[in-house]
């Protein structure tokens, strides 16, 4: 879980820096195919998750599946907001908010995970 945590936790500060940059990288914009690595590490850990139904009742469990969830909807967002192809800094706040929120989240899967080792 925890590998899946990390993974998350960086591509969703990788998602927000392409928010900041209007999804431009140098002199080009971020294409479809580039996003499908947002898409596709979500989707391996939701298939994790759902492979791991007897942990369900840990508080880890139970708030990954919460970041999981904050992930989804921040990806989401993210890739309408690319789609759009123009500035908006009421959405662009927004998105940072929900990366906030998937950052807050991972800290807590990890401090769980921390407390259950113990």
């Amino acid at each position: 879980m925890a590998a899946n945590v990390a993974l998350l936790s960086d591509l969703s500060d990788k998602l927000a820096d392409y928010c900041r940059n209007d999804f431009k990288l140098d002199d080009r914009e971020i294409s479809s195919e580039e996003m499908g690595e947002f898409y596709y590490a979500f989707n391996k850990a939701n298939a994790f998750s759902s492979s791991t139904p007897r942990e369900s009742s840990r508080p880890s469990h139970r708030d990954f599946v919460a970041m999981l969830n904050a992930y989804e909807r921040f990806a989401h967002a993210a890739d309408g907001y690319r789609l759009a192809g123009k500035a908006d800094a009421a959405v662009l706040a927004s998105l940072i908010s929900q990366h906030d929120r998937v950052k807050h989240l991972a800290g807590k899967v990890t401090e769980d995970l921390r407390t259950e080792a113990r």
